[in-house]
């Protein structure tokens, strides 16, 4: 009897041996699978389009499309090269204006868990930058900085190099026919605190003005400066940064954010006063992995309001 009695045990020990590893290679099998998808979700981009109705736009500016790419996050040149030919084929949308927000170069997930500086990042960035001189957009191509952005004067000539003109606190004209708006571009509130009300003084409340900027609690500081005859200088807000929350599960992130930026992961907000839009950006920080918040850029097209004909309105 004992002799049997240890025979069932050393078999039940088996089938325990057995599930715990058939346990394992499922919890490895779907580990693996998750990482898969969630590196799809990082590299798939996913082109989003808007029209967007400003009150201020000039009639000869009506249908100017804007491509809004924020976020590269170029790591080395695997990454560059990823952007090469994700511009390659943006070139398709022929956008009448580039726009670039911020944040070109990041760190690999061994320098984020080693607490290391950047190594191939930054230099790989700025060739890619300086390779844009190929991509057309007729009314102009603009960039401002983000807060991984730390030697302006290279970035600023590697985007002159590539024909983009850099905006820190600073301000263009895109014009076609006898209309004019405005880029405005902020420098990234880490690195300087933004001059807002003298930036909004400049502008009259009848102006057209797109203010681009990295992160979007930049809205707060544009929303409250006043023009100078008094009332709102902006016209739209363009922003990144947040990654839309990069690995997000039941609707929170687990990307570390401070609660201003938390509340605008991604979107639009505020859109029946001053619309802010804010990009999930085409990179990611750390490893190339994204959960519930899939790569983008934006093709926006400016609209003029439409003008309903009270004429044709049936009686009531």
């Amino acid at each position: 009897m004992a002799k049997r009695a240890k025979k069932q045990e050393q078999k039940r020990r088996r089938i325990g041996r057995r599930a715990a590893l058939a346990g394992l290679l499922c919890c490895a099998l779907a580990l693996g699978g998750l990482l898969g998808y969630m590196g799809v979700q990082a590299r798939a981009v996913h082109l989003c389009s808007a029209d967007v109705y400003l009150a201020d736009l000039p009639a000869s500016l009506d249908g100017v499309t804007l491509l809004l790419v924020s976020d590269l996050n170029i790591r080395n040149g695997a990454d560059a090269a990823r952007c090469r030919s994700i511009f390659s084929k943006l070139r398709a949308l022929q956008p009448d204006v580039l726009l670039l927000g911020g944040d070109y170069s990041a760190r690999t997930l061994g320098e984020v868990l080693n607490g290391a500086p950047e190594t191939q990042a930054k230099a790989a960035a700025l060739d890619f930058l300086s390779g844009l001189a190929s991509f057309q957009a007729p009314l102009g191509k603009f960039a401002v900085l983000g807060e991984r952005d730390g030697d302006e004067a290279a970035l600023r000539t590697a985007l002159a190099a590539g024909g983009v003109e850099l905006l820190a606190d600073e301000c263009a004209v895109v014009a076609r026919g006898e209309g004019e708006m405005v880029i405005a571009g902020l420098t990234d509130t880490s690195r300087q605190l933004t001059p807002y009300s003298q930036i909004g003084r400049y502008f009259t409340g009848d102006e057209c003005v797109v203010a681009l900027a990295h992160n979007p609690t930049a809205y707060v500081g544009v929303r409250v400066a006043e023009a100078k005859n008094g009332g709102a200088w902006a016209d739209l807000v363009l922003s990144g940064h947040t990654l839309g929350g990069q690995i997000c599960a039941f609707g929170r992130t687990l990307h570390t954010l401070p609660e201003a930026e938390a509340r605008c992961l991604a979107g639009w907000f505020y859109t029946d006063d001053l619309p802010l839009l804010v990009s999930r950006g085409l990179g990611s920080d750390g490893a190339m992995l994204r959960l519930g918040a899939q790569s983008e850029v934006w093709l926006l097209t400016l609209r003029r309001p439409e003008t309903v004909d009270m004429t044709t309105l049936p009686d009531l």
